[in-house]
């Protein structure tokens, strides 16, 4: 397979923006942040717009979305590998809106408890955390993914206390993957659960939460739709029914419960009693179309090709005059995600010259991942406060691909950092 030619279904992948010397074709590497928008989900959501109405109304209109709503929890089992039978997809804004009801339920559960995260998180799945409950940060080893020396070490230190184990599916900043099943099958025999935050997965390659009986099952997975190519709001928190019904919501107000007067509250089951207001019909099913096309398409087939792109730009990279790749030898990197600097040249100023004169619109800084970004630049606490307080700041440059980048868009790429990275001007 040489080329997936997914870009004839995304909208804007070759739109002409503005650069210092003119317009040129915008080359789009910035997929770790938000995805450009699939031309399908797009249609889904024109196609509703003519029969919008709420849900759960006598009408028949009301009846097509409230089905498609509904129907849209199968699919997202279906994607992730849950059990329709023991789990439950919870409808949430995004990934982090997930991630802080899962930090909730876990809070109500046991105040007191410790929470393993790693030093390779994003913000969204450690502050939930950390502002909550005792949170002990997993090390990162010599080998560039997680210690699971460190790991087992904090599991029996903590023994009796740790209920959750909370690692990202692949990191947002270098594609590295932590060994999530060797994780769970430690935390389960430690009496733990474990959170994979797939929000960088699930558009890349194929997950499974596997079986409930299986010592390597993922108990509950989170994700955002922006992120899989749908450019809506809309997400999800996948996890066993039997756990989550036990607790109280992040939210509350009208929709969450089947019975209410001033003296009790009955709640509804999961997962409405975790969806309070009004629902994001539209965002919800327009999420749907976007991750039906993707398993339409198959994401081994896009793993598959995204992993040639990923080859191919780390190769020519290392052409490039005083560069430095964070994890570029590592063996665990899983999806087309590089971070790097120049030697002397700010990252502010690659990144900027990258967007303002070529057209090539990319992440910079900490990308919501400061602990992780400051263990790959060797900052300590110290130097990391002090970089803060100068107002220069620290960070990387990342380059994060997507289904419908091309060989050629890398190709121009690299001539524009060769150019930066020497002095040149722009072309």
């Amino acid at each position: 397979m040489t080329n997936l030619n997914l870009k004839k279904y995304i909208i804007g992948a070759n739109t002409p923006i503005e650069t210092t010397t003119g317009f040129t074709p915008r080359v789009y590497f910035n997929n770790s942040a938000t995805t450009l928008i699939l031309k399908p989900a797009m249609e889904k959501f024109c196609s509703l717009l003519p029969i919008y109405t709420y849900i759960d109304v006598p009408s028949s209109n009301s009846e097509i979305i409230t089905k498609m709503y509904e129907e849209t929890r199968d699919v997202i089992l279906e994607l992730v590998g849950g059990d329709p039978n023991k789990d439950i997809a919870i409808f949430t804004k995004n990934s982090t809106e997930a991630i802080n009801v899962l930090a909730q339920v876990f809070f109500q559960d046991a105040p007191d408890q410790v929470v393993l995260s790693t030093t390779m998180e994003h913000l969204a799945n450690y502050l939930p955390y950390k502002t909550r409950m005792q949170t002990e940060l997993i090390k990162i080893g010599e080998n560039g993914n997680i210690d699971l020396d460190d790991y087992v070490s904090k599991l029996e230190k903590y023994q009796g206390r740790v209920k959750l184990v909370t690692v990202t599916g692949a990191s947002n900043v270098t594609g590295v993957i932590p060994p999530y099943y060797t994780m769970a099958r430690l935390a389960h025999k430690y009496g733990a659960k474990i959170f994979v935050d797939v929000v960088q997965v699930i558009q890349h390659f194929p997950f499974t939460m596997k079986p409930h009986d299986c010592e390597a099952h993922i108990d509950f997975v989170a994700f955002s739709a922006h992120k899989a190519y749908s450019g809506l709001d809309g997400g999800a928190l996948v996890g066993p029914f039997n756990f989550l019904k036990k607790y109280l919501p992040l939210d509350f107000g009208s929709g969450i419960t089947k019975f209410i007067d001033s003296s009790q509250i009955i709640y509804s089951d999961p997962p409405k009693k975790y969806e309070a207001g009004y629902p994001d019909v539209l965002g919800i099913i327009t999420m749907r179309a976007a991750l039906q096309f993707l398993m339409k398409v198959g994401l081994a087939n896009i793993d598959k090709y995204e992993r040639r792109l990923y080859k191919y730009l780390l190769c020519k990279m290392k052409e490039v005059p005083s560069i430095k790749i964070y994890d570029d030898n590592s063996p665990f990197v899983g999806i087309p995600y590089i971070s790097f600097n120049l030697k002397g040249i700010s990252f502010k100023t690659v990144a900027s010259k990258l967007g303002l004169d070529y057209g090539i619109e990319i992440g910079k800084g900490t990308v919501g991942a400061d602990l992780y970004v400051q263990f790959l630049l060797g900052l300590s606490n110290e130097e990391a406060f002090e970089a803060y307080n100068s107002g220069k700041g620290y960070g990387v440059v990342r380059i994060s691909l997507g289904m419908y980048n091309t060989f050629e868009e890398i190709d121009y790429f690299i001539c524009a950092l060769k150019k930066i990275a020497c002095g040149y001007p722009p072309k």
